[in-house]
């Protein structure tokens, strides 16, 4: 399977490479990975984790209207030019922009019975915010989504895991909401906003991972690990 990837604020796609490196290798060598480059210069608060000399970047500011309607029409135009792809993967704001365009394009596109679904399954490391609704960034604001809100839940299987001790774990937890239940395998880990690299840890995100490419290819259900 072909994999987009999305990194988090204030870091780099050689950076999200390195975190996922183990569970890449765990999951087996039958699978590519897409490492996209956010476009926006941003400071990192990751510096025990990324060189300092590297240069860190966000794909949009998470409270500009304008920069977030930019990022998502960055996204479907590469996804457009680069793909076709079989899955997504996000961490942190790149969960999050992951996810808002997914519910976007599954509460218009999909309306039409025509489109075809862009990927076969999601995976969402440490969300950090709600789905954004993109109708506001035409009114130039900033809003969010509810899942109440959601006329039905992404139509694909999706892997969500993130740290007990995350700041934000309330906001990875809400987004398996708009999500099919049937279809969410999750793991919480006992970190936080991050993606752990301890043996223990790949194994079990490679399982709720393989749980959903396997669900994609119709084998199994979901269940959380």
């Amino acid at each position: 399977m072909r994999f987009l990837c999305l990194h988090g604020i204030g870091s780099n796609s050689q950076t999200l490479e390195q975190q996922t490196a183990a569970i890449r290798y765990e999951l087996g060598n039958q699978h590519t990975y897409d490492f996209v480059e956010g476009t926006l210069p941003w400071e990192s608060s990751m510096k025990n984790v990324l060189n300092m000399d590297d240069a860190t970047f966000t794909f949009c500011d998470p409270d500009q209207p304008q920069s977030c309607r930019q990022a998502a029409g960055d996204l479907e135009r590469y996804i457009e030019e680069e793909g076709p792809f079989d899955g997504i993967i996000g961490f942190s704001m790149g969960a999050t922009i992951a996810l808002s365009w997914l519910v976007d394009w599954y509460r218009t596109k999909q309306r039409d019975g025509t489109a075809v679904a862009p990927f076969k399954l999601a995976v969402f490391f440490s969300n950090a915010r709600p789905p954004y609704d993109h109708a506001a960034w035409v009114a130039d604001r900033i809003a969010y989504l509810e899942s109440a809100q959601m006329g039905a839940r992404l139509d694909m299987p999706t892997a969500h895991i993130w740290g007990s001790a995350d700041p934000q774990a309330e906001e990875a937890q809400r987004a398996v909401n708009f999500c099919d239940s049937e279809r969410s395998s999750i793991f919480v880990h006992a970190k936080g906003h991050e993606i752990p690299i301890s043996a223990e840890d790949t194994v079990s995100i490679a399982k709720v991972i393989n749980r959903a490419i396997h669900q994609s290819r119709g084998e199994i259900k979901a269940t959380n690990c």
